[in-house]
């Protein structure tokens, strides 16, 4: 038997890789149905799920230096048939699989439901449905529902805001003309709040939804599933080809390369001409400096590269969290080449940037990353680590930077520092993002999705942003759109969402 009796986030990232291939190993040597306690398996798969979130999420540059960051997905997927097979047999079949060919059966349906394989999400939305029989099913099931509902409610209450405006996470791109012509509704925050199937529903019989999580999806947001069951397909805006590869694998679901940091306002009146005080900008929010990776930029300018070369951190959060960063700065004496600047209003922002000669993300995932795109709008070109989930790696070319491991950070900032003259990231940036260009293909995509669903197409989507709270680059949009808004707010309201909303 596998001892799982260490919680995934007490062992080193080298031994949690270390199970996950055990459990492999022994899926192909078909010793994983070798007990009839169902605590054993329900143990496995919790521990199964704890590492891969441990792996996909924490370690990624240690999984990208040893296994590759897909080896956890791809590896998995070779033993879904096993599975399958196992959750399929027939009752007459009592050879390959043990005596108590029922039990086993339900076991397997439960690894299927409750790892990332793909179709997962339909697989759980199956047993959801049809296992309230079973009591191992609906034991699971109700416990995994249970705490799935406590973390999306943890989300809720770390907000600073106690009545939410809609137009802050969802934004109507385009009035519905029922019954011949879906509106289209952009969901790009607080995606949990739509994670009821009854809501869903409705909000699907007049819009076509365009999902733009503001972070990685992976594989850790099973509550996700609600959105793949819907008539029309839902449409995901995901940068990173890691996470289009689970999306797609799911039913129900299209993806479109685009989110958050597409959709950058162009901004023709930035000041290009001012005297660089910093080599590097840092651009990361103080609230999550673990998955930003503040501490890894501080060590890289120690690095004999990179010992004589100044910095300017930016960045939003707390008044804490600002402050336990300076004293990072301060204990790693840096104070005299490192600036830390927090909570500066995004018009201020540009004024900063140009001041500075290059960007450095280090972020261990984002979902199209607004300050790149900051980076390259400035001309400023940008250097990121290769192994953060929800990046667009094509648009690291020799006009805008370079993403690579870990371990060549330090050479290839170096690199651009010596030279920055044969790159030309804004040129870039007007020609291939921004505000028109990413509405554009977004535009035309749905468009085709309507036309391919049977649809009217009378009028376009309005443009996107990506800044703040309201995303419309023009404020007559919103006015607009405000009958469909109050309607929206009806219709939450009526499903029993549990958090105060309004419209204004």
């Amino acid at each position: 038997m596998i001892d799982f009796d260490i919680p995934a986030d007490h062992i080193s990232a080298q031994d949690a890789a270390g199970i996950l291939k055990d459990f492999f190993l022994q899926t192909d040597a078909q010793r994983i149905f070798i007990s009839d306690d169902p605590r054993y398996y329900r143990r496995i798969r919790k521990n199964i799920r704890d590492i891969f979130f441990r792996l996909t999420v924490w370690e990624r540059p240690y999984l990208e230096s040893t296994r590759g960051l897909n080896w956890p997905y791809e590896s998995l997927n070779k033993r879904k048939a096993f599975f399958s097979e196992a959750a399929h047999y027939p009752e007459s079949d009592r050879t390959a699989h043990g005596p108590n060919t029922e039990f086993v059966r339900t076991q397997a349906l439960l690894f299927l439901a409750f790892l990332p394989f793909s179709g997962q999400w339909r697989q759980l939305l199956n047993l959801e449905r049809e296992g309230g029989n079973n009591p191992l099913i609906r034991s699971e099931i109700q416990d995994f529902l249970q705490k799935e509902q406590e973390k999306c409610a943890a989300k809720l209450r770390k907000k600073a805001q106690k009545t939410f405006r809609l137009r802050h996470f969802c934004q109507i791109l385009k009035a519905p003309r029922m019954p011949k012509e879906k509106g289209i509704l952009r969901i790009f925050s607080l995606p949990y709040l739509f994670a009821d199937l009854h809501l869903l529903l409705r909000l699907s019989r007049r819009y076509f939804l365009y999902v733009e999580p503001p972070w990685g999806v992976l594989a850790r947001h099973s509550w996700l599933r609600c959105f793949s069951v819907l008539e029309d397909p839902v449409l995901f805006g995901v940068c990173g080809q890691e996470d289009a590869n689970f999306l797609k694998q799911q039913s129900g679901i299209l993806c479109i390369p685009l989110a958050h940091g597409d959709f950058l306002e162009e901004d023709g009146s930035i000041d290009l001409k001012k005297n660089k005080e910093y080599d590097i900008v840092f651009n990361a929010t103080f609230d999550d400096m673990p998955r930003k990776r503040h501490r890894l930029m501080l060590e890289l300018l120690q690095h004999p590269l990179l010992e004589n070369k100044t910095a300017l951190f930016m960045g939003r959060g707390s008044p804490e969290n600002a402050e336990k960063c300076r004293r990072m700065v301060l204990e790693s004496g840096l104070e005299k080449r490192v600036t830390v600047k927090d909570n500066l209003l995004r018009k201020e922002v540009p004024s900063f940037l140009a001041k500075c000669r290059m960007g450095v993300q280090l972020s261990l995932h984002e979902n199209g990353c607004r300050s790149i795109y900051e980076y390259f709008r400035s001309d400023l070109p940008c250097v990121v680590s290769s192994c953060t989930a929800g990046m667009n790696f094509s648009h690291f070319t020799p006009r805008t930077g370079f993403a690579v491991p870990d371990i060549e950070l330090a050479k290839s900032i170096s690199g651009v520092l010596a030279d920055t003259g044969p790159f030309a990231p804004r040129a870039w940036f007007f020609a291939n993002s921004g505000t028109r260009h990413s509405t554009e293909i977004l535009n035309r995509r749905c468009r085709e999705i309507f036309e391919n669903r049977g649809y009217e197409w009378t009028s376009d989507i309005v443009p996107l942003g990506s800044s703040g709270a309201n995303r419309y680059i023009c404020p007559e949009h919103y006015e607009q759109f405000l009958p469909q808004f109050e309607e929206l707010l009806k219709i939450f309201r009526e499903a029993g969402v549990g958090v105060p909303l309004c419209v204004e």
